[in-house]
């Protein structure tokens, strides 16, 4: 362990740290479909602390298995998709029961100061939660659904995911734009649907903050038409690094940074390195060390957009670049040894996501 890799571990354990995206209430809820008891205390408390995270954006997150529940001879009978969402809740919230207090809901300003400042060397260690909508799909067309989740803790959310416009009432395009949720093509949805437009004014009038990460690029570049404060990307990376349609492009980071927003490092494998094709015809990743390509990224992000707008937002799950929350530390020192000072690197580990956060909370 040389000087940087003490420091780094010094900076983690006293200064706040923050994830902006964890599909955390996707895998409570999956899990104790299961059976499973105490998700938070048995797979996620020792992990948050090993990297000295303290505060967590957690991701309600329909996926195929939830939308196959919710299928009905082909189709999605009118309230599915809203009551698998809620049964979800119920499920992180009974979970988040049995930690006894050790992690805690973030819903406005003084619960995130709360949770995130004063660190020290405290034996109380405790991790703030914020929940977030990775997609709108279950308002199935019904903005002023938004208040009810409000009401049940929401304080983030993205419009769409990938490819959703095949869903009924999807509120705007995904960056899979030609994409349905069947795989089929199409190619005539709305960039942003006056649903959606509705919907980014009530988030923004509740306290809810957007998300642009999943949206098409068409979508992105309307974002700024329909919104007057600072929104985010949680989740994504450089498109001139890694030109994967998920990644940013220069003039998307702009107008985010434009804002005020941040921007959350991706460690998703396939948005950090490039992609080559065999002859095979399969795709193929090709990096160096995987720490060295998740620094790069965090590094490019940090000279387009400022160091007053970059953050994690690790997306930690299959096929990931970092093994955990345990590397953290790692990719601190890495980057404090390439030349970024002390006071960059508490902006990134938490600052910005908590001066974003508290401007965006009510």
């Amino acid at each position: 362990m040389d000087y940087f890799d003490w420091y780094a571990a010094y900076l983690h354990r006293t200064c706040p740290v923050a994830d902006a995206h964890l599909d955390l209430i996707t895998d409570i809820y999956r899990r104790r479909r299961r059976g499973e008891r105490g998700v938070l205390n048995t797979y996620y408390r020792n992990e948050f602390q090993k990297g000295g995270v303290n505060l967590v954006v957690a991701s309600l997150f329909l996926g195929r298995d939830e939308l196959d529940d919710c299928m009905e001879n082909g189709d999605f009978p009118r309230g599915a998709l809203l009551r698998k969402s809620l049964e979800m809740l119920a499920a992180f919230y009974e979970d988040l029961e049995e930690t006894k207090g050790r992690m805690q809901l973030v819903t406005d300003r003084d619960s995130l100061l709360k949770i995130t400042g004063k660190r020290g060397f405290s034996r109380q260690y405790r991790v703030g939660i914020i929940l977030y909508l990775e997609g709108l799909d279950m308002l199935e067309g019904e903005p002023e659904l938004l208040r009810c989740f409000y009401a049940l803790g929401v304080r983030g959310a993205a419009l769409t995911w990938n490819c959703r416009q095949g869903l009924v009432n999807a509120l705007a395009r995904g960056c899979y734009g030609d994409t349905l949720i069947s795989g089929e093509k199409e190619d005539k949805a709305q960039a942003i649907t006056d649903k959606g437009v509705q919907a980014l004014f009530l988030m923004e009038k509740l306290g809810i903050f957007v998300d642009s990460s999943h949206l098409s690029r068409e979508a992105a570049w309307l974002l700024p038409s329909f919104t007057k404060r600072a929104f985010t990307a949680t989740h994504s990376n450089s498109a001139a690094l890694v030109p994967h349609r998920r990644n940013l492009t220069d003039g998307e980071i702009e107008q985010i940074t434009g804002r005020g927003g941040v921007i959350g490092v991706n460690a998703y494998r396939k948005f950090c390195c490039r992609s080559s094709q065999e002859n095979t015809g399969e795709e193929k990743t090709a990096c160096r060390s995987d720490l060295d390509v998740f620094c790069d990224q965090a590094a490019s992000l940090i000279k387009k957009a400022g160091e007053d707008h970059v953050g994690f937002g690790l997306d930690f799950g299959e096929d990931t670049i970092l093994s955990g929350y345990g590397e953290l530390p790692k990719v601190t020192a890495e980057l404090l040894r390439r030349g970024f000072s002390v006071e960059t690197m508490k902006k990134v580990l938490g600052g910005n996501w908590i001066r974003f956060l508290s401007e965006s909370l009510h």
